[in-house]
């Protein structure tokens, strides 16, 4: 029964999550199920080995209603040791064991070292009062900053989920009513119209206008005048380009003219020696016809 009113107050939640002051809260609540799953394995990969530790070493079976008088005792300690609660410190620095000597085959009493007493409590405070609860925080303040940025839209889409769900379970004849009364009234959607509202819209219309076309008729005028500017710039470009131009084809040119009379030069000069010897191989010849 106890239960039973626990869940149907959770199920108040359902329908405040349409407001937009509470419907984020909520959402925030569903996703933090989501990071207590995660870091429940997290918790239970410290917490499993921790209560093995401490229920071997302060065990006390005789002692009913104690700290670690049995395992569901020993499991509710270690978690209170978690919320740094009270654990019973004393008695585990005061307890006494009763192991068996393996050397005399008695029973021989023993007190735990304070030092290792202190080294177990200090190892689980560490890793879970500090490490395990505040990365715990951590994930719960991601999830909150997220949602929290946005949650006009997450009231709104919580509240067109919940209007969804109640047409989607209207009675057919219900569904059919509704249908009707949208298409009838809501299509096309009927609203107040007055002409005084209209000319104040009139007024504030035709002052955007001028703003528009006054901006448009700058923004024409600067655009011309960078444009003259560029064609101003590439034209000058291209001047000098060309001029340069032409003065490496004249250069060259003129090269060419004195490569030409160089060859023309050695081409005579070459044309003269083959006469001149000629007309000596053609001298003693004749000579000697004469003979």
């Amino acid at each position: 029964m106890c239960i039973t009113i626990i869940i149907v107050w959770f199920k108040l939640f359902k329908y405040v999550r349409v407001y937009s002051f509470l419907g984020p809260f909520v959402v925030i609540l569903v996703n933090t199920i989501h990071d207590i799953m995660k870091i429940c394995f997290v918790f239970v990969v410290f917490f499993v080995p921790t209560v093995a530790v401490f229920y071997h070493f302060y065990n006390n079976p005789d002692a009913e209603g104690q700290y670690f008088a049995g395992v569901r005792e020993t499991i509710f300690t270690v978690f209170r040791m978690l919320l740094v609660d009270d654990y019973g410190y004393e008695d585990m620095v005061d307890m006494e064991v009763e192991v068996i000597d393996p050397k005399t085959n008695t029973i021989v009493t023993l007190k735990p070292e304070v030092s290792w007493t202190d080294f177990l409590v200090s190892y689980w405070l560490l890793m879970g009062a500090i490490i395990i609860l505040n990365l715990f925080i951590a994930l719960m303040s991601d999830t909150f900053q997220r949602v929290f940025d946005n949650a006009a839209e997450v009231a709104l889409l919580e509240r067109a989920t919940i209007i969804c769900n109640i047409e989607n379970n209207l009675p057919g004849n219900k569904k059919r009513a509704f249908l009707r009364y949208l298409k009838e009234k809501c299509a096309p959607l009927e609203a107040y119209y007055d002409d005084d509202d209209e000319d104040e819209d009139d007024d504030d219309v035709k002052k955007f206008t001028e703003q528009t076309f006054e901006l448009v008729k700058t923004v024409q005028t600067d655009l011309q005048d960078w444009k003259a500017d560029v064609l101003t710039e590439v034209k000058s470009a291209v001047t000098e380009q060309v001029t340069s131009q032409q003065r490496e084809i004249g250069k060259l040119q003129e090269t060419v003219r004195h490569l030409t009379r160089v060859l023309e030069a050695q081409t005579g000069f070459k044309r003269g020696v083959g006469r001149s010897e000629k007309r000596s191989r053609s001298g003693p010849r004749s000579g000697d016809d004469k003979r």
